[in-house]
């Protein structure tokens, strides 16, 4: 780390997407305790602060800080996720937050700071950079899962959300703390010559090190037995919140976990990790999609959702393939549009934060509020895997990597869980359109931020569907940037 003792202008401008999102997060505090005439105008301005923090630079090529961070085409995928994430969650939150009284600077400002965090997880070459971003990104998240505290729900969902995200934050440590005893360094590089050197193979304290490693972004990404915290937090946490927790945090620790996994692959060394990996994504696909069928609320139904999907990306992880990995970041963009857009048309047709969510309450809002109604029901298609949506497009590209790897037991489970899965969601479909009203509601207000997001996450579900190549174009360049 003694790279961050000499900083250049070039390193700080690799960084300058998260130090200006930082310190907007900043001026948005500060904003909202001497100015609060000017909530209204948070939104805005964040969005203006995105729009800026993407064309700020920091994406070129290259290495800084004496190759502790470096930027990729990999880390610029993230970093549009991430980006994308924040500007969808502040676009749907306005009118919510607004409606509740919590529209306070500091909930966009978490937003930006947790987004600063995981891109600079993701441009971690240096373990100790991926964990300081990790920390940052977590922080922010802990705050958030309980915005709404006088809400016994959104209390324990921060309460659970800490305490476990602080276990898994010690299983990193660990696994650093280890890499660093046997190598004398905590860079990936380092890490990547010991093992293609074969010293690094044979040591069982390294392997159990990196175990610990992936281990904690396992946890992060919610695989089954590291899930648990899922489902109360997705239930407590505020609707826009977790539309963004539930996607970009997740891309940001795949991501990462496909760097750690680079390491092994070139020097032959993934055959051991797959029965592992294999194992974690039969389980939380089996899990997932089984325990949803179970559920009457929606929110906890998604979260059990977010495990079996996570699990189709385990698949991905699983075959050390240059080609699974762009299938798997084509399934994390498609999975982001369309999670976002589930979450956001649920807050929307519900009866407010503060009340359950229950699947009865849709009965009938197909008629009542078409619109919200159509953008759910599009995205329980894509979830679905159902052509022609993006959701469609990335499983295939998963499917057909585990098939061409061999891992045709993963591939089946995979489909398998497709099937089990269309049992709920197209359960939500059938109450959208065909139940008859449980309840009268008031007619939609204008709101305009909403009806943006909406017609954007329309349009990147279908379009991306249909005409993926660029998207796919953009996942080819980010895997090829990976070390070889």
């Amino acid at each position: 780390m003694t790279g961050f003792l000499h900083v250049s202008p070039a390193d700080l401008a690799t960084v300058g997407p998260e130090t200006f999102l930082c310190v907007l997060g900043i001026a948005l505090v500060l904003l909202d305790a001497f100015a609060r005439s000017l909530r209204p105008a948070f939104p805005y301005i964040t969005l203006a602060g995105v729009a800026a923090a993407n064309f700020l630079g920091g994406y070129a090529p290259g290495s800084a800080f004496a190759g502790a961070i470096e930027g990729s085409e990999l880390t610029r995928f993230v970093d549009l996720l991430a980006l994308a994430a924040v500007a969808l969650a502040t676009l749907g939150a306005d009118a919510l937050l607004s409606r509740d009284k919590r529209n306070q600077g500091e909930f966009y400002a978490l937003l930006l700071w947790s987004a600063a965090g995981l891109m600079l997880m993701v441009k971690g070459n240096d373990l100790l950079v991926v964990f300081i971003g990790l920390e940052m990104m977590s922080i922010a998240l802990y705050v958030m899962a309980a915005w709404y505290r006088d809400v016994p729900e959104a209390t324990e969902a921060g309460m659970k959300y800490f305490l476990m995200g602080a276990f898994a934050s010690t299983f990193f440590l660990y696994g650093l703390a280890t890499v660093y005893g046997r190598l004398g360094s905590t860079r990936l590089t380092t890490l990547k010559g010991a093992l293609a050197n074969g010293e690094g193979f044979s040591d069982p304290m390294l392997q159990i090190g990196l175990l610990a490693i992936l281990s904690a972004l396992a946890f992060k990404i919610a695989l089954v037995p590291f899930h648990a915290w899922a489902p109360d937090v997705y239930q407590g946490m505020t609707t826009p919140a977790v539309a963004f927790l539930s996607t970009a945090p997740k891309a940001a620790a795949v991501v990462v976990a496909i760097k750690v996994l680079s390491t092994l692959a070139p020097a032959g060394l993934g055959e051991p990790w797959r029965p592992l990996l294999s194992i974690l994504a039969i389980l939380s696909i089996l899990f997932g999609n089984i325990v949803a069928l179970a559920q009457r609320d929606l929110k906890r139904m998604l979260a059990y959702s977010g495990i079996a999907q996570m699990g189709y990306v385990a698949i991905g992880l699983a075959t050390f393939d240059g080609a699974a990995f762009e299938g798997t970041l084509v399934f994390l963009a498609g999975y982001l549009a369309t999670n976002v857009a589930a979450f956001l048309a649920v807050a929307a047709l519900s009866n407010g934060e503060k009340e359950p969510h229950p699947l009865a309450d849709l009965a009938g809002m197909g008629r009542q509020r078409p619109f919200a109604a159509s953008v759910l029901t599009l995205a329980m298609l894509s979830l679905t895997g159902l052509p022609p949506t993006v959701g469609f497009i990335g499983k295939l590209l998963v499917f057909r990597a585990a098939v061409d790897a061999g891992l045709f037991t993963l591939a089946l489970v995979g489909i398998f869980g497709s099937l089990v899965s269309a049992g709920y969601y197209l359960r939500v479909v059938y109450y959208l359109w065909m139940k008859e009203p449980s309840r009268e509601v008031a007619a939609p207000q204008e709101d305009v931020l909403s009806g943006a997001a909406y017609i954007l996450l329309t349009a990147a579900i279908l379009v991306l569907g249909v005409l993926p190549r660029p998207l796919l174009d953009m996942a080819r360049a980010a895997v090829q940037s990976l070390p070889r």
